[in-house]
């Protein structure tokens, strides 16, 4: 289904039935990659996905994209669908966008699960956004689309999971992609970790190269109600091992009051 949100026409997936939670994907990702956890979790849980501007089905009209929009962004889609409260669930970029948007709307939030993310990227951001501007330059997003791949998965991740990746970053548009790593890389989000309340799941792959384990130590100390996991995965366990990558948030979200 389409919903309208500041403009632009975001798609989202519903299924489900039970106490709602919204998936915010990673960057180049888009809905259709929480499909694993829409059928473990929908019979007892309102799943709700939903795709950034600029990346997937949703379109991307006003040319720009922020932490602050994509928590503008998510707000949105729980008023379009008229869901107060939700279990967040934030992958890589979309951690930033849950801690963001658990400060401005606290009583929204029944708990948090980041995943593979971070409060303060600092793994080389700025010379990494300029390698990325000047790729996509020059190269399409298949191309540039291969090149990232190469370098996100295990070795012994299906290439059926990889060909999925790649067609997945083609979806997204130059802009929005150089937007997000702009927005997630240079600003630094620590303080909004003092300002989490509720019950926070941090969750890393242990052979994550992308956002290392040190970065989900740093949340991990900065929130107080957090508990760390660390699973058998890179930075795509949703690809890598979705059982290994289900089982801590399962466990986690089954564990919070109904």
């Amino acid at each position: 289904m389409k919903v309208e949100v500041d403009g632009e026409s975001i798609e989202v997936v519903r299924e489900g039935n039970g106490p709602v939670i919204v998936f915010v994907h990673f960057l180049g990702g888009f809905s259709y990659q929480w499909r694993n956890q829409f059928a473990a979790l929908k019979d007892r849980y309102t799943c709700i996905a939903y795709d950034h501007r600029g990346f997937g089905h949703s379109s991307f009209n006003n040319g720009h994209w922020d932490v602050p929009t994509g928590a503008d962004e998510l707000k949105g889609v729980l008023d379009a669908l008229g869901v107060e409260r939700a279990h967040v669930v934030g992958y890589s970029m979309g951690g930033p966008v849950a801690l963001v948007f658990n400060a401005r709307w606290p009583d929204r939030v029944r708990s948090l699960t980041l995943i593979d993310t971070f409060a303060k990227n600092h793994t080389h951001s700025q010379a990494r956004i300029e390698e990325s501007e000047k790729c996509l330059r020059y190269m399409s997003m298949r191309e540039y689309a291969r090149q990232y791949v190469a370098t996100r998965f295990l070795l012994d991740t299906p290439q059926a999971m990889v060909d999925e990746l790649v067609s997945s970053i083609c979806l997204a548009r130059k802009g929005a992609y150089l937007d997000v790593l702009r927005g997630i890389l240079l600003p630094d989000f620590t303080e909004y970790c003092a300002q989490v309340k509720v019950p926070t799941l941090v969750m890393c792959g242990r052979h994550d190269h992308t956002t290392p384990v040190a970065f989900t130590n740093d949340l991990t100390r900065l929130i107080a109600s957090a508990v760390e996991k660390i699973i058998p995965t890179g930075h795509l366990g949703v690809f890598d091992d979705p059982k290994a990558f289900n089982a801590p948030m399962i466990e986690f979200l089954d564990a919070q009051p109904r």
